[in-house]
């Protein structure tokens, strides 16, 4: 798996096939509405299509989706999805934006279009490989929740923190294999009272 560098931003390539532009936007997303907000905010218009696919997660949680935005069912976003499933990319989502330059490229012409824009920005983007990830939820006393913040954030895990009346909430992430001793860590300076309520993988 290969995922676009955490610095890359958004990355923008045009191409120009028999006077139609198209113009793609490769970006990271976590979730379908990620890759959503990413289709409204890509400029478009005049614009006759705005083709998109999104490639997330990995195993039986893999979600994938692509539209074909009134071009013929199956030249746009299908190709588009075949580049990121080609390049083995996930959490990563390319719009393809057509501006029509009055010469028609039939359906084949079309898939080759539409995916060879998609790869035109993968090939421009800075891709690395997926590292596994574990995403644990935990709650600790508020007691324990300084020491506990401390740790977490002297080990870069902390994603997210909620402060509630007798408990912290903290979302943290850490490789696979550092699960089982952050878990045996956090349990050992609450005496046991920190509670793990969820914890699922992902790669990033």
């Amino acid at each position: 798996m290969r995922v676009l560098d955490s610095d890359a931003g958004e990355i923008v390539v045009t191409t120009t096939i028999k006077k139609s532009r198209f113009i793609a936007t490769l970006a990271p997303v976590g979730s379908p509405e990620e890759a959503a907000s990413l289709v409204d905010r890509v400029p478009s218009d005049g614009a006759n299509h705005v083709c998109w696919a999104y490639l997330i997660g990995a195993g039986p949680h893999q979600m994938s989706r692509s539209s074909d935005a009134g071009e013929p069912a199956g030249t746009a976003g299908p190709p588009i999805l075949a580049a990121l499933t080609g390049r083995n990319v996930v959490n990563a989502a390319i719009v393809v934006v057509r501006y029509f330059g009055g010469v028609k490229l039939g359906a084949g012409g079309l898939i080759r279009a539409y995916g060879g824009s998609a790869t035109a920005v993968l090939d421009a983007a800075p891709l690395r490989d997926a590292v596994l990830s574990s995403v644990i939820r935990l709650t600790v006393p508020v007691d324990d929740a300084g020491r506990i913040a401390t740790d977490l954030h002297s080990m870069g895990a902390v994603r997210s923190t909620e402060y509630g009346p007798d408990a912290v909430e903290f979302v943290v992430q850490v490789p696979v294999e550092a699960e089982a001793g952050l878990r045996d860590h956090v349990l050992s300076v609450t005496s046991g009272a920190a509670e793990v309520l969820e914890s699922s993988s992902q790669f990033s």
